[in-house]
């Protein structure tokens, strides 16, 4: 099978665009689509070689064997759920907290993925409360240009009486007045607000001497996560570590005590580093025999 023959497969295969494909093998769209149509007079021998090379990263992709993250009902993962929702029906602000790789991320992307009504925001170190409200605005299709009492309006005619809920997650990047606008936001428009973070995300809400108090006494609910760990730890690792390792060659990976064991040793129990740990076992391993 030629050059040609093999790039329509796997453009047949994979629903891969000639864009894509230009993209990846750093040639232009137009070169792509003379060189299937037969029409490029240009040099034939370098547009293979790159096509080339691009195919055959795409059969060794497809011949690995991948762990894929996706969201596990735990204990830890159900209670935040629950927090959520009952902030989101109460109209109130809910806050998450706990070390990195405990599932709060997680959690709030499977609520959002699963009610209408939600909006996630994924903070980042340069969110000011200008941009955190201007990427709200761009998330509910308004104008997020003026000032930040322009754009807060913006948010707030919006977001009135609609029973929405705002999820920030990585609020601990948040500045107090980015962390305050949102508040602001809530009292003015009624819409519920869930902030998700690290330990440290209380101490923002609070402020190291308290001198937040107003912004705390509208926090609902909080959960910390790493204190209701408890007995269920374990299981709850194992239900995850189950969802990624392989059950395509008979060997009950997730049964084994010794590898659970090894996986909770190595991994702290942090979730995270689990699946960076099952991702990087599960490409070392033989490929599964055919047949």
């Amino acid at each position: 099978m030629n050059i040609r023959e093999k790039l329509i497969q796997l453009l047949e295969g994979t629903g891969y665009t000639q864009k894509q494909v230009a993209t990846k093998s750093k040639l232009s769209t137009a070169v792509v689509s003379q060189y299937l149509s037969g029409s490029y007079a240009g040099n034939i021998a370098n547009v293979e070689a790159a096509l080339g090379d691009f195919i055959r990263r795409e059969e060794e992709r497809a011949k690995r064997r991948e762990v894929k993250e996706t969201f596990v009902h735990t204990r830890l993962a159900d209670m935040a759920l629950t927090l959520i929702t009952e902030t989101h029906l109460a109209g109130d602000i809910g806050v998450i907290y706990g070390p990195a790789g405990m599932g709060k991320s997680m959690a709030l992307r499977q609520y959002a993925a699963s009610s209408r009504g939600a909006i996630l925001i994924e903070a980042d170190p340069g969110y000011t409360a200008k941009v955190l409200l201007q990427e709200l605005c761009a998330r509910l299709g308004v104008k997020k240009t003026g000032t930040i009492h322009e754009l807060s309006d913006e948010c707030v005619d919006a977001l009135k009486d609609t029973g929405w809920v705002v999820l920030v997650d990585e609020a601990e990047l948040l500045p107090y007045r980015a962390l305050e606008a949102l508040r602001r936001v809530h009292d003015r428009s009624g819409v519920a607000v869930v902030l998700a973070g690290m330990p440290r995300l209380l101490i923002n809400l609070k402020g190291s001497r308290g001198e937040f108090a107003q912004l705390y006494s509208r926090v609902g609910m909080a959960l910390d996560l790493d204190a209701h760990k408890g007995k269920s730890e374990v299981e709850d690792f194992n239900t995850i570590l189950a969802s990624l390792l392989p059950t395509d060659d008979g060997r009950d990976y997730a049964g084994d005590a010794s590898i659970t064991g090894a996986f909770l040793k190595y991994s702290k129990g942090n979730y995270r580093r689990m699946f960076k740990l099952a991702r990087g076992v599960v490409r070392a391993a033989p490929p599964t025999p055919a047949g």
